[in-house]
């Protein structure tokens, strides 16, 4: 009941958001009581941790499973830039994370550090093994990335250029892979 509860809450939550999402909704969509949804969770904050955690945990988990794949380089990055997570996490979302859920944005923040290490990491192996050219310094790649997911965090960039996350880091990954030049 926990995981149909929590399926349902993300789903509210990426209607609605984090402070518009209600437990009468949750409990009215799944036939239950409120009582019911207080057995596994203590309230509605509780729900909120506990979805952060699930999508850091199975981002986590899916990042480190791409990295370990024998696959060309550019699918490795790919992977590990476009990991799987359980639940949608719209940047409005994100958005509010940052400005009402300190904890959570904290812990977001650190999943980001993770990924840009791990990227890092893959970018020396693809100096090593020749893939990629050896004048360029990795740190220099991974703060290029680190300032650009800064931006793209900013839904106001993302709306306003009429794009999603995934379509400016895919614009992002072929500037930073292949260049600007013809």
């Amino acid at each position: 009941m926990r995981d149909i509860i929590m399926k349902v809450a993300s789903e509210k939550i990426q209607i609605y958001g984090l402070r518009k999402f209600t437990m009468d909704e949750i409990a009215s969509e799944l036939k239950i009581s409120k009582k019911t949804i207080y057995k596994y969770f203590k309230n509605k904050d509780d729900i909120i941790v506990e979805y952060f955690k699930e999508i850091i945990e199975t981002d986590k988990n899916d990042t480190l499973e791409s990295a370990k794949k024998d696959c060309p380089l550019v699918e490795k990055l790919n992977s590990i830039v476009y990991s799987y997570h359980k639940y949608k996490l719209p940047v409005n979302v994100l958005d509010e994370a940052y400005k009402f859920y300190n904890d959570e944005w904290k812990k977001i923040q650190q999943l980001r550090d993770f990924k840009l290490n791990l990227i890092e990491i893959t970018i020396k192996e693809g100096m090593k093994e020749g893939f990629l050219r050896s004048d360029i310094q990795p740190h220099m790649i991974t703060l290029m990335l680190e300032g650009i997911s800064n931006t793209f965090l900013d839904y106001k960039f993302l709306s306003k250029n009429d794009m999603t996350m995934k379509d400016a880091m895919n614009d992002v990954m072929t500037i930073l892979l292949y260049g600007i030049l013809k």
